[in-house]
């Protein structure tokens, strides 16, 4: 995993940068539910338990690290977060390295969990 992820960036108008580094990386929590997009779940309606809870669980709120902002040519904002998520007995774990939606992001100086969107750059 590179340090910079944006080593490669070439910036165009450097007075209104695209892509902006976190230094260092801000604590942050993630929605996941907005975060990753996942196809629709079966019509089943209850999964068998080794699936419940050995399944990776990709809902709800997490902690995580903002690492940078990138700005994409239609004007949204993503931010590159890292975090761990686990499986549904937490018994299992896989570690995330992701742009996400700016409205996926929320500051955690506090520890709580917040549901607005971090300030993204101007």
């Amino acid at each position: 995993m590179r340090a910079n992820a944006g080593a490669r960036w070439n910036e165009s108008f450097p007075r209104t940068p695209s892509y902006r580094q976190v230094t260092p990386p801000q604590p942050v929590t993630i929605n996941l539910d907005q975060a990753l997009a996942r196809d629709n779940p079966p019509l089943r309606t209850v999964n068998p338990l080794r699936v419940t809870a050995g399944g990776l669980r990709l809902t709800g709120y997490c902690p995580g690290q903002l690492h940078a902002w990138l700005r994409l040519n239609t004007g949204v904002w993503l931010g590159l977060c890292t975090f761990v998520a686990h499986s549904g007995n937490h018994r299992a774990a896989l570690d995330f390295r992701q742009w996400l939606p700016s409205s996926a992001i929320a500051p955690n100086a506090s520890g709580g969990r917040h549901r607005h969107a971090v300030a993204r750059p101007e």
